[in-house]
C-alpha cells in the first residue's frame, strides 16, 4: 500500500496551520512550538520533532530566544508537497529501482518492470511537485486547482 507515514501527514497539517496563522498576521509572526501544537491539536513532543525536521529540510526557518519561533522559509505557493514529503520522509520511491535506478536492484537483469516503475514513480513525483502548500491550506484547494488546470487545458484561450 502506498501511504504517507504519520509524521509526514502531521507535518503537512502543521504547515497548513502555519499558513492559516500567517494569513491572520501581516507581516507573519514567528510561532512557538507550543503555539503550533495548540493550533494543530497535536502533542508538543511530536510537533517539536516534526518542526526540527522541517527546518533541516529547508521548509521552515527558526529563531531561538524569547521572540523566537518558526515560520515558513518561502511563500506557501513556492513550497510543493513533494518538497515537504522529501524533507520529512526522504525521496519518494515506489520501489528501489524506481528511486535509485535499476542498478540498485538485485534482480534487475531478470525484471522487465524497472522502466515501468520508474515512469509511474516519476508521474507521482510530478503530481506532488505541482501541488503547493498554499493549495493544501484551503479546503478543496487542490481539487479547485486541478479543475482550473483541466479547464485551461480544454479551453486554452478562455472561450
Amino acid at each position: 500500500m502506498l501511504r504517507l507515514n504519520r509524521q509526514t501527514d502531521y507535518g503537512i497539517m502543521i504547515l497548513t496551520c502555519l499558513v492559516r496563522e500567517d494569513d491572520k498576521a501581516m507581516p507573519p509572526r514567528l510561532l512557538s512550538a507550543p503555539e503550533i501544537a495548540t493550533a494543530s491539536g497535536l502533542a508538543l513532543p511530536n510537533v517539536s520533532k516534526i518542526l526540527k525536521a522541517l527546518v533541516r529540510g529547508g521548509i521552515l526557518q527558526s529563531r531561538r530566544g524569547v521572540q523566537g519561533g518558526y515560520q515558513l522559509s518561502r511563500l506557501p505557493a513556492e513550497i510543493s508537497i513533494q518538497q515537504i514529503i522529501t524533507a520529512l520522509d526522504g525521496p519518494i520511491s515506489m520501489t528501489d529501482c524506481a528511486g535509485e535506478g535499476p542498478e540498485q536492484c538485485d534482480v534487475s537483469s531478470l525484471c522487465p518492470m524497472s522502466a515501468n516503475w520508474k515512469y509511474i514513480n516519476d508521474k507521482i513525483v510530478e503530481t506532488l511537485e505541482s501541488i503547493t502548500l498554499e493549495q493544501m491550506a484551503i479546503p478543496g484547494g487542490v481539487l479547485a486547482a486541478a479543475n482550473n488546470d483541466s479547464n485551461s487545458t480544454r479551453n486554452p484561450e478562455g472561450e
